[in-house]
């Protein structure tokens, strides 16, 4: 047979010597088969057994190691011995009123975005969507609600919707916003809510102005609003500083300018007492922290020492100097600014005329007048001398004119007042 298939091997070159050892084991391999023994198994088959006892092994390393992988509160396989996934119930509590917070702070910048209201502080509470959240939010009583109806006011102005949240929550506030925005109702209607009703224990509020004409309106604006409960609001007067034994004054709120407020204080018999003060209220505090009003307002906060008292500062302009005195005596309080700080309001036109002498500037009025000025009108000038001056100088033109300085007596400030509303008037006077 083997000389049978020799001729295919014809013209090749087989190196013996080299595969020797493969030939040796074919030898064999053939003799084993010719004898008939079946007791050794192939060499591809032990490989393959063997390969298999190595897999099962690995397996069973492979389960046992999957039994001991365990992640705290979580099972990686399925099993009769898993662990249960416990849900910490305060914990999802705590993850949803944080989403909640953040929804609601996402809602008071829109609004702030909205209105121009720009504030800084901790914790700020949110604006006021309306007049209607005052009872919801704060409980407001009903005759509140009521006055605020009778006086015309539908929706707050910015202002109004920042500033009221702050005091009701019970922070200090120091606050600018342009003049005519509503600055006297966003002090004084929370002081009533707070205050809630009358009492006997003395003053309970304070608000101090820089002028008396100012006082007297701030005065009136309060009546109104308190209208329908029994508060006593009081306006200082040289008649009230004279002839009144303020240990015995039934008083809850006092409307004052520093000045006589400070001559109270410092009486020597039956002085007025500010220990007790819930409220204290600077109204137009640019004016009042001036160098010639700052001792005397300095020693009315002095006064007003009870330690749980609220105060808050109202302006049309916040100077930085202002915001300086401020935070040396309020704690943890809350700015609010309508607008640009220190900007001018843009609902005034404005205009600057340059003038070389002061016949310059008084020939320039005069071209004002008839070009474009329509009485009535106010014109502020630097100093008294200067008022009587220039009113000296236009009272014989074709315009009616009249002067207000401190040097008149009360009842001729209050006559001119009335007369520009009555008659078509223009009027001089200094800051």
């Amino acid at each position: 047979m083997e000389k049978d298939t020799s001729f295919l091997l014809t013209g090749i070159k087989f190196n013996k010597k080299r595969f020797a050892g493969d030939f040796a084991r074919f030898k064999k391999r053939k003799q084993s088969n010719d004898d008939g023994s079946v007791d050794d198994l192939s060499y591809f088959k032990r490989e393959d057994t063997e390969a298999e006892n190595v897999v099962v092994s690995v397996n069973k390393k492979r389960k046992r190691k999957t039994k001991a992988e365990r992640v705290e509160g979580f099972s990686v396989f399925k099993g009769s011995d898993s662990v249960p996934v416990v849900i910490n119930e305060a914990t999802e509590q705590e993850e949803n009123n944080q989403k909640e917070l953040n929804r609601q702070n996402e809602r008071d910048l829109r609004l702030r975005k909205k209105y121009g209201i720009h504030v800084s502080g901790n914790n700020v509470p949110s604006p006021l969507q309306g007049f209607a959240e005052l009872s919801t939010r704060y409980g407001c009583e009903s005759y509140l609600l009521h006055n605020l109806v009778k006086l015309g006011f539908k929706e707050p102005t910015p202002i109004q919707r920042q500033a009221i949240p702050v005091l009701l929550s019970g922070r200090e506030c120091f606050a600018k916003a342009p003049t005519g925005s509503g600055k006297t109702l966003a002090f004084v209607y929370p002081m009533l809510m707070k205050l809630k009703q009358p009492s006997k224990d003395g003053i309970r509020a304070v608000i101090l102005c820089h002028t008396r004409e100012l006082a007297a309106q701030t005065t009136r604006e309060c009546k109104k609003m308190a209208k329908g409960n029994k508060f006593r609001i009081k306006l200082m007067t040289k008649e009230l500083m004279r002839n009144t034994d303020f240990t015995k004054l039934p008083c809850d709120i006092l409307v004052s300018t520093p000045r006589r407020l400070q001559l109270c204080i410092c009486k020597k018999k039956k002085k007025i007492d500010l220990s007790r003060v819930e409220y204290l209220v600077l109204d137009e505090s640019d004016k009042l922290f001036e160098r010639s009003l700052l001792e005397q307002t300095d020693s009315v906060v002095k006064a007003c020492s009870n330690p749980s008292i609220i105060r808050s500062l109202f302006s049309a302009t916040l100077p930085d100097f202002v915001e300086d005195v401020a935070r040396t005596v309020m704690h943890d309080a809350v700015r609010v600014i309508v607008g640009d700080k220190n900007a001018a309001s843009e609902s005034i036109k404005q205009k600057l005329i340059f003038a070389g002498s002061e016949e310059g500037k008084l020939l320039a009025l005069r071209q004002s007048f008839a070009e474009s000025l329509n009485p009535p009108m106010l014109i502020f000038v630097q100093s008294i001398e200067r008022a009587e001056e220039l009113y000296g100088e236009l009272k014989f033109d074709s315009i009616r004119v009249g002067v207000i300085h401190s040097n008149l007596s009360q009842e001729q400030v209050i006559f001119y007042w009335s007369s520009i509303y009555m008659v078509q008037h223009v009027f001089f006077g200094n800051q």
